[in-house]
């Protein structure tokens, strides 16, 4: 039997018929509904009446939905929190994976689509109203790695700083590959998924937290794996709105996310960054790869990133003669590298053969000294709370950039 204690805030009347149509057809559901249409009345419910699920209506009305589920969450915080919009009266501008979208940046964490089906709401009341998962009230923190060149080591840095956390914290730590097109987290972690993205895109319809745990694929070090398909074509129906989802869901599952994502600056990495707590861009001192990245930097001011979430990595850093040096890359860019990892040869062995450098490199080494200093800025991360000085969580990076800078390539 589902107890459920519902409050429904809407403005078309229409939504009172459907809801409870639809949940006089489910027989094992005890349910009281209240339906409200005016703000200051939606809110006072959420305090007195204390519900155990709020549906919302979604349209453009974007500040209302903010205003209830911050409401929502400050009276009720174990409450579950649903939209439910009508793709068809969408505004000509507004398209359904940017009303979407919007509404899971704002809070919600589940949708039903009119007119609502009788299916479609008793899945959504069993994966929302069944015992919610034991936590403290913190989200896990979301870092993504980014880059607008392939070829840099994106992959690399974000599989090690994974299984870095992993290490400390095993269980607690998830890595999903987003680089959609060509993955390569499974490859280089030497793991021959049995699940991946695509496996939960089809189960979508009843996807929750314990579905996406269950589709995890567990690394020898404790880390959580989501990889990629493994071709493009296999993904090409996954859409910036679902990752949305799964990274909702990641974050309320475990403490730590860490996100791969394409070299491209697309809907894609758009919709991640807008979730990410900070992102890790990684480069070369390569003058064609520099001067992508200061275009990218321009592409993230316009996008609203800002810059304090956002920490450059300096990869596989090289004194070689006719390349640029830290200085040179800091003038540059105008951005001086929170990390400078130098070029080792052994990232290469380890690629090969699946074994994380991480997990094997002896602690003298430069290389994962700054790999490490990566692991613990993401552990500081998550520690901080969004009021704090964001410059205090760069403190290991800067220590970071001058271990490494000293004599930087003679691994190269």
């Amino acid at each position: 039997m589902i107890q459920a204690r519902i409050l429904v805030h809407h403005s078309d009347a229409e939504i009172v018929h459907e809801i409870r149509s639809a949940a006089a057809a489910i027989d094992d559901l005890n349910a009281s509904l209240h339906f409200h249409t005016e703000l200051r009345n939606t809110i006072n419910a959420v305090t007195n009446y204390q519900p155990t699920l709020v549906i919302i209506e979604i349209d453009e009305d974007f500040d209302s939905v903010k205003t209830i589920v911050n409401e929502t969450l400050a009276a009720v915080p174990n409450a579950a929190i649903l939209g439910v919009y009508d793709a068809s009266r969408l505004a000509t501008n507004v398209s359904e994976s940017t009303l979407m979208l919007q509404s899971l940046r704002l809070g919600i964490e589940d949708f039903l689509r009119r007119p609502i089906a009788s299916p479609d709401f008793v899945q959504v009341l069993q994966n929302r109203l069944s015992p919610r998962r034991a936590m403290s009230g913190e989200l896990g923190k979301i870092a993504s790695f980014i880059s607008n060149k392939g070829g840099v080591g994106k992959s690399t840095c974000s599989i090690n700083t994974a299984v870095g956390l992993a290490t400390f914290h095993s269980d607690r730590v998830a890595l999903i590959d987003c680089s959609l097109q060509m993955g390569v987290c499974g490859v280089q972690l030497d793991m021959e998924p049995e699940t991946t993205l695509v496996d939960a895109w089809e189960e979508r319809d009843r996807l929750d937290e314990k579905l996406l745990t269950q589709l995890m694929t567990v690394h020898e070090s404790g880390l959580h794996v989501l990889c990629a398909p493994p071709s493009a074509i296999d993904a090409a129906d996954i859409d910036d709105a679902f990752l949305s989802r799964i990274l909702l869901m990641a974050r309320r599952s475990y403490d730590y996310v860490i996100v791969d994502t394409f070299p491209m600056f697309d809907r894609t990495v758009m919709t991640i960054l807008d979730l990410s707590d900070h992102a890790f861009i990684v480069l070369e001192n390569i003058v064609p790869t520099l001067q992508m990245v200061k275009g990218f930097f321009s592409l993230l001011q316009e996008f609203d990133f800002a810059e304090e979430k956002q920490r450059i990595v300096l990869n596989r850093y090289s004194s070689r003669s006719g390349s640029p040096a830290i200085g040179d890359v800091t003038t540059y860019l105008g951005r001086e590298p929170d990390f400078v990892i130098p070029a080792d040869r052994r990232f290469i062995s380890s690629a090969n053969t699946g074994k994380p450098f991480i997990s094997h490199a002896p602690r003298w080494n430069r290389a994962a000294s700054v790999l490490r200093a990566m692991v613990d800025e993401v552990a500081e991360i998550a520690k901080l709370s969004d009021e704090l000085d964001p410059t205090k969580s760069k403190a290991t990076s800067g220590s970071a950039i001058r271990a490494s800078s000293d004599s930087s390539s003679s691994e190269g």
